[in-house]
């Protein structure tokens, strides 16, 4: 691949996913300004600000176009209904992070998961990545639900302290955080 390349518009039964980009930025602050979605991930809705960092790190060391890697958000009967990835892992380009974010008003609806699993299935699909893995905290169910669904395995849990953060503790951290993987051989063997 080379100068130019855009990662590739993907689709669910009933997501259009795009590649996340500058006209994208309004909508994500808007989904990260609800304090509820917010709530395993900063304990409180994100700032613009915080919102056009996350992003701008996002979208520089966790996207690879060249190796099809990054993050889209994705619609909904013409709707944006949250962001999803098939990201690049630096420090191991064998692995790729998927992770999502759902506006609280698709939530509910299935588009979790079948976001997830069009992620997974690019992640695989894409030459070198040999495993996935993705984190949440503890005591995010819905999450959690999601990536089993998906056929992931739980495979570590470790607690960080949160207590010093900006806004305090995110209810829940003395559970700890979750990692959940995939090899390729795993998705390759699912029906």
């Amino acid at each position: 691949m080379g100068p130019g390349l855009t990662l590739p518009s993907l689709h669910g039964d009933r997501l259009r996913l795009e590649p996340v980009a500058d006209e994208h930025l309004d909508l994500l602050v808007e989904l990260n300004a609800d304090p509820e979605v917010m709530s395993f991930i900063l304990g409180r809705a994100a700032t613009p600000d915080e919102t056009r960092e996350e992003w701008a790190e996002r979208r520089g060391l966790r996207t690879d176009v060249e190796r099809g890697l990054g993050f889209w958000v994705g619609f909904a009967d013409g709707e944006f209904v949250g962001w999803w990835s098939a990201s690049a892992f630096a420090p191991d380009p064998a692995r790729s992070g998927i992770g999502y974010r759902l506006r609280r008003s698709a939530w509910g609806a299935g588009y979790a998961t079948e976001g997830a699993r069009v992620m997974l299935d690019h992640a695989f699909a894409m030459p070198g990545v040999e495993g996935v893995f993705a984190s949440t905290m503890a005591v995010n169910v819905g999450s959690r639900t999601v990536l089993t669904k998906l056929g992931l395995r739980h495979t570590d849990t470790w607690v960080q302290d949160w207590t010093r953060s900006v806004g305090g503790p995110i209810a829940g951290w003395e559970q700890g955080e979750v990692l959940y993987e995939m090899t390729r051989e795993e998705w390759a063997a699912q029906p």
